[in-house]
């Protein structure tokens, strides 16, 4: 029979909700297990080549903050003074215990190197576990992962996957009581704000959640009361006040992409000035969780690294890896534009990985430091709304795996036999 002509929703479908996406991502996750973790460990193995090779480029102004606040600390001075460092106390021990068993700054940064792939390795893993090993082969060899692991080596990845890692934990608990699962998962997700505060207002994102009160509670209140501790634990050490100032009100880059895009270029820096990025962003990224609210709890962490990144109040290199896993599982138009510049962004640019073509490249996009944010805003925000009315068509939104969710709901029936109440 002849081939029969799409429709405009098919054509649609394909070209706007890449459709096509969805299905080879479901044709992977169907393959044997021996299959896809083959290929993850091939995928694996090239990503870890190419992350220490970028280890081995010039390094750039984080890895230069790494190696002195950390040789202040083991002086007896407070970085926070001294060097300006504005994150707090867990990654400033993880590179003071580097520092202590380095012979030298070569060293140094390869033990950091280590730690980034190993990160990146957890969240790959994550990812093939729940059925999206198409996405983690990409996330493994995306070269805005490689950029910001294995040259920039900042931490935001580990921030992702401790939070990743807490709502595959939620997953797992029933709705209707708190479990071991939810104790688990809320001592995580308290991990993932103290090393760094990309899931800030995810706690009220789970709190719109349905389920018992005490439950939605505990994820409200838990996490920050972790993230607070740990800040407070740096007052032994440090001056309160260097810290409190250098990671609760630094500014960062502040320069707001949705400021800059949708607010008169004359209003826009008295907005900036007055922190209205900042509250713009949260007048609109709180409220998104009630989008999400019916996503099973690993998705909307995904959903949220994305939303997180389109609400942003300031926009620096290493934010771009924030949503890559989740542009990955949910790649429409939109989302594949904003990777593509991005990766001709970091991949080309001299002070980043500086790959052949893509150097040639880069300079002609309009994609320089400070208006990054700005110039990639438009495209991940596209996406971001392709990707909220993907979830009513069929076909054009992923899924977890049925195994994944199988194992998901059996944890469920067991905490259901077994809470663990407070």
């Amino acid at each position: 029979m002849p081939a029969t002509t799409p429709t405009r929703t098919e054509w649609l479908d394909r070209l706007v909700f890449l459709s096509w996406w969805v299905r080879w991502e479901t044709f992977i996750a169907q393959w044997p297990a021996r299959q896809r973790w083959t290929l993850f460990g091939m995928a694996l193995a090239l990503g870890t080549m190419a992350r220490l090779w970028a280890q081995t480029l010039p390094g750039n102004w984080d890895f230069g903050q790494w190696n002195s606040v950390s040789a202040s600390a083991l002086a007896g001075l407070d970085p926070y003074e001294v060097n300006g460092y504005n994150y707090t106390p867990i990654w400033l021990g993880i590179l003071t215990v580097f520092k202590t068993l380095s012979a030298d700054e070569t060293t140094f940064r390869l033990l950091i190197s280590f730690l980034m792939i190993a990160i990146d390795t957890w969240i790959a893993w994550m990812l093939v576990r729940r059925g999206y090993a198409l996405a983690a082969y990409v996330f493994l060899l995306s070269p805005i992962a490689i950029a910001i692991s294995g040259h920039h080596q900042q931490i935001d990845g580990l921030a992702v996957a401790l939070a990743l890692a807490a709502l595959l934990l939620m997953g797992k608990g029933t709705p209707e009581r708190i479990t071991r699962f939810d104790i688990q998962a809320v001592l995580l997700l308290g991990l993932s704000l103290s090393v760094k505060q990309v899931f800030l207002v995810l706690p009220l994102w789970l709190a719109m959640r349905s389920g018992s009160f005490h439950r939605r509670l505990l994820y409200l209140v838990v996490p920050p009361a972790i993230f607070l501790t740990m800040l407070a634990s740096a007052f032994i050490f440090y001056s309160p006040r260097a810290v409190i100032d250098a990671v609760l009100f630094h500014d960062g880059t502040n320069i707001p992409p949705m400021v800059l895009a949708f607010i008169p270029h004359q209003l826009a820096p008295w907005v900036i000035e007055n922190r209205g990025g900042m509250i713009l962003s949260l007048l609109l990224l709180i409220p998104a969780g009630y989008l999400f609210r019916r996503l099973r709890p690993f998705e909307a962490g995904l959903a949220y690294s994305i939303t997180a990144l389109v609400f942003a109040w300031g926009v620096a290199n290493q934010y771009l890896v924030i949503p890559m896993a989740a542009v990955a599982v949910f790649l429409n138009l939109g989302f594949l534009i904003w990777f593509a510049l991005a990766t001709v962004y970091l991949g080309g640019a001299p002070d980043s990985l500086n790959l052949p073509v893509l150097n040639a490249i880069q300079p002609h996009v309009m994609l320089e430091w400070q208006w990054m944010g700005r110039d990639l805003f438009p495209y991940l925000l596209i996406g971001w709304i392709v990707f909220g009315l993907a979830r009513s068509r069929p076909g054009c939104f992923m899924q977890p795996s049925p195994e994944a969710v199988a194992r998901e709901d059996a944890h469920q029936r067991g905490s259901q036999q077994t809470p663990a109440r407070v």
